[in-house]
């Protein structure tokens, strides 16, 4: 049977770029910057990212997201898709799945992992825990 294993914590700030109404449903470009703290390193990493949402007609939304957690040799990328719950007007309960890429020999398991993703946005604050699918 499958288990979660926490991954990491993301608190970032997000930016709004509207791109506006689309065939899919309106569009909006979300910057996002913060940290990343977890067990697997010390002390806090630099996240950044770019979340691509498209607001669909029954309000919701659908994410394809590129980020990057860590700096130079320790970089993290990740790219993700999902839906985000809209709750009301401000907040959203986004829900991911992950891929990692990274040349972090410490890290180097994520090449091979899956991740999934849980989190809560309020206005331009986003707070995401990620997780590990393991076998």
């Amino acid at each position: 049977m499958p288990t979660l294993e926490h991954f990491c914590k993301v608190d970032a700030t997000l930016e709004f770029n509207m791109i506006g109404k689309t065939p899919m449903g309106v569009r909006i470009d979300m910057p996002f910057h913060g940290t990343a703290t977890g067990p697997h390193w010390e002390g806090e990493r630099p996240v950044e990212g770019i979340d691509h949402v498209t607001v669909r007609g029954d309000g919701n939304m659908d994410l394809v997201i590129r980020g990057r957690i860590g700096e130079g040799r320790e970089t993290v990328g990740y790219r993700a898709t999902g839906v985000s719950t809209a709750i009301d007007r401000t907040t959203a309960e986004p829900q991911e799945l992950v891929l990692f890429e990274t040349g972090d020999e410490s890290l180097d398991f994520l090449n091979t992992s899956v991740g999934v993703v849980l989190g809560r946005g309020e206005g331009t604050e986003l707070a995401l825990e990620f997780f590990l699918v393991r076998r």
